[in-house]
């Protein structure tokens, strides 16, 4: 039996949903993002009692100004398959227009808990697409109180303009131990933002894959700045909208255009704003902890939106964890909405049979495979 809670029900500003969105049926847990408000919210508190578990995560999608996104597009403009969109329990569709935000990620894995733990949970926020028409001169809508909120979990705000702009999503990620960006052990990659709907002309990235997706400016697929498993725009954090160049020094150093400017999605790395008046913004990766992930040895710098240091310190884990996965699937792009989290309880005497089901996984990895 799994039992949970949220982690801060008293924080100052967000509004509970209640009931809270988690359903149980048979051995399987869903948890839905637990707030009103797509960018502001808590985590949840949850203690596993020893078992094999399978966790899969689903990161949020950037904002557009429909609230739908699109499939993942591959740079030659083809989405993924509606069929790997079922089979992973995904709610997007293939649209072939612009101005799109891109759809969050999808990650799953086993893992083995061998003794009671507790975990923190953060379900990703959608990306927000909102008009500002009270923000002239052009800087004001640069500055915090005046843009658009990205979603939970490390959306990268965009600028306020009359015409609307979208935000980036959050990434749906598990923390093992303490809730802190350096205790997340899998991590599910969340959609970039669009800029306004006028023209067709942009579309955010797809978050998801251990290399996440760029943006399309002027129809057009960019994909010089991609995050992945150990660069992007901050650990954690898609980047905000900027009127100049991107503070960080690997971003986007000519911008183009003073308004209607989107935010990146929020992941293990987040995504980078492409800082363009017709352009979309990048997706944020996913991450597991397994016995071949890359981990850096170094301290790694956490920053905000805006790029002002949060802390620097050395990820948690190690290769030797008692915390890894097995048996990881990645796909890109399937995701619309907030996040979602889905845990099964695999007793202990179900192991083989579950290898052997997860098998039948294993056909669909030469879909996958380029993000590998």
């Amino acid at each position: 039996m799994i039992r949970y809670s949220l982690y801060d029900d008293k924080k100052a500003g967000i509004r509970i949903k209640s009931p809270l969105p988690v359903s149980k049926q048979d051995n399987k847990y869903v948890f839905d993002y637990p707030c009103e408000d797509s960018s502001f919210c808590t985590d949840y508190s949850i203690e596993l009692p020893p078992s094999l578990y399978n966790f899969e995560l689903y990161g949020a999608s950037g904002g557009s100004f429909t609230s739908e996104v699109s499939t993942y597009h591959y740079g030659t403009g083809e989405c993924i398959h509606d069929s790997i969109v079922q089979q992973f329990n995904g709610n997007t569709k293939c649209k072939s227009s612009f101005n799109y935000g891109g759809a969050g990620g999808y990650v799953s894995g086993l893992i083995n808990i061998k003794h009671l733990t507790r975990a923190y949970v953060t379900i990703g926020g959608s990306g927000k697409y909102l008009k500002n028409t009270n923000c002239a001169p052009v800087q004001n809508c640069y500055l915090k109180e005046n843009m658009v909120p990205g979603g939970y979990g490390g959306g990268g705000r965009s600028s306020g303009f009359s015409g609307g702009t979208a935000s980036g999503g959050g990434q749906t990620s598990v923390q093992f131990l303490e809730n802190t960006l350096y205790h997340r052990v899998i991590v599910s990659g969340a959609g970039g933002g669009a800029d306004d709907y006028d023209a067709n002309d942009s579309r955010g990235g797809s978050g998801g894959g251990l290399v996440a997706q760029g943006w399309w400016t002027n129809s057009v697929y960019k994909g010089q700045y991609l995050a992945n498993s150990s660069f992007g725009y901050t650990f954690g954090s898609g980047e905000a909208a900027r009127l100049g160049s991107s503070k960080n020094p690997k971003g986007v150093q000519n911008p183009d255009g003073q308004a209607d400017k989107c935010g990146g999605g929020g992941g293990w790395y987040g995504g980078f704003s492409s800082l363009h008046y017709n352009g979309g913004c990048g997706g944020g990766s996913s991450w597991v902890l397994t016995k071949d992930a890359y981990i850096p040895t170094s301290l790694i710098e956490s920053r905000d939106e805006f790029y002002e240091i949060i802390e620097s310190r050395k990820y948690n884990f190690d290769l030797n964890s008692d915390y890894l996965f097995s048996d990881v699937v990645h796909i890109p792009g399937i995701w619309q909405g907030n996040g979602r989290l889905v845990i099964t309880v695999i007793k202990a005497l179900s192991f083989n049979s579950c290898l052997c089901r997860c098998q039948s996984f294993y056909y669909l990895l030469g879909f996958v495979i380029f993000i590998s």
